[in-house]
């Protein structure tokens, strides 16, 4: 029966930076893990082959992609809504009753809205 020509090594603090630069997560430094790296990624199906990437267009800022801008509208509601949150929500204090005493009011008031 054949020997494996695979490595089995184990991983450990003394090694682990020659795993990381044969498996690619590092640049390979050496002869040796350039090999590593190229037989364990020989039957890699890369996608990119054939591209090439205009590095200057990047730099200058004049490539092209295609994005969304998205606008955020004011409401006036929304705006109110928040203001109250950030007179309630002060230094984690306890709420005050009066606050709580209002919410409970919108709350009645809101749920008396959706009834109808």
């Amino acid at each position: 029966m054949a020997a494996s020509k695979k490595y089995r090594g184990e991983i450990n603090f003394k090694n682990l930076d020659e795993w990381l630069h044969s498996t690619g997560f590092l640049f390979p430094k050496n002869e040796t893990q350039l090999a590593r790296f190229n037989r364990l990624y020989a039957d890699y199906d890369f996608k990119l082959k054939d591209v090439r990437i205009d590095v200057k267009s990047i730099i200058d800022g004049s490539v092209c992609f295609n994005t969304r801008i998205f606008r955020i509208i004011e409401d006036e509601d929304i705006n109110k809504e928040i203001g109250e949150l950030k007179m309630v929500a002060r230094k984690g204090q306890e709420i005050p009753k009066h606050v709580i005493d209002k919410m409970r009011k919108k709350h009645r008031k809101d749920d008396g809205d959706k009834k109808q």
